[in-house]
């Protein structure tokens, strides 16, 4: 019987419950992306840490195969996603609305992420203030009202008129703020409504797509997003888009 030293015995356990800190925490910021990201990684590499690699050789040559298609299919994925920073369809005059996606509040506050999302669609309503708009957005956690009435506040303040702003409320997510969207445009475009998409750099490409897939003609106006964000950003739309794509 092999004699464990009490010191690698203990070194073990303090690894096994850090893992299950860190597993534990992921469950309670999940709702927090960045937290939660961290934290998955954290019991990742503690339990990596707990398995002696040099003796289980399928197991190691397991784990290099997986981390390689990981890798490969970062790579073609944000291929795609970097694909919609640059679009920019403002030559289309003809669209039945302006879609502008919500992206968090805090408080009552725009985020800066929506703030911009918002900015970048001021040249393009202002130009076509025939074509209606609708914000998109429900509440979510660390929000006083929805996402909709900020967006609508905020344009108002601009000058846009009250009336040409159309509120979907009810989305918590990018299918969802296209689905409910539809249900407000009462025929425009018959069954295939032609809109003008407007949100972030990042999140242009996963926008169009699930648009065409839920029967829209499709285009967009990308807006710049927070440069400290964009890393945690981008790692957030590699899982996104591949749930989009199955």
């Amino acid at each position: 019987m092999k004699f464990v030293p009490e010191t690698e015995r203990a070194t073990s356990y303090l690894e096994l419950s850090m893992a299950i800190v860190f597993l534990i925490l992921a469950f309670l910021f999940r709702e927090n992306f960045a937290l939660a990201f961290i934290c998955v990684v954290a019991f990742a590499v503690m339990l990596l840490r707990m398995i002696d690699l040099k003796k289980h050789v399928i197991l190691r040559r397991a784990l290099i195969a997986c981390s390689a298609l990981l890798l490969i299919s970062f790579v073609i994925v944000e291929s795609f996603v970097l694909s919609g920073f640059s679009t920019d369809d403002r030559a289309i005059t003809n669209a039945d609305y302006v879609v502008i996606l919500g992206s968090g509040l805090k408080g009552t506050q725009l985020s800066l992420t929506l703030k911009q999302r918002l900015d970048a669609s001021l040249p393009y309503v202002n130009q076509h203030p025939e074509i209606p708009i609708i914000v998109s957005g429900g509440q979510g956690p660390g929000e006083d009202i929805t996402e909709a009435a900020a967006m609508k506040k905020y344009l108002i303040s601009w000058g846009i008129a009250e009336g040409r702003i159309k509120l979907e409320n009810k989305s918590t997510s990018t299918k969802e703020n296209l689905i409910f969207s539809k249900a407000l445009m009462q025929g425009s475009g018959g069954s295939r409504p032609r809109i003008m998409i407007v949100t972030s750099d990042y999140h242009m490409f996963r926008a169009k797509y699930i648009a065409r897939t839920l029967g829209y003609e499709a285009y967009g106006i990308s807006g710049e997003s927070p440069l400290y964000l964009k890393p945690i950003n981008m790692i957030r739309e590699y899982l996104a888009v591949i749930k989009a794509l199955l």
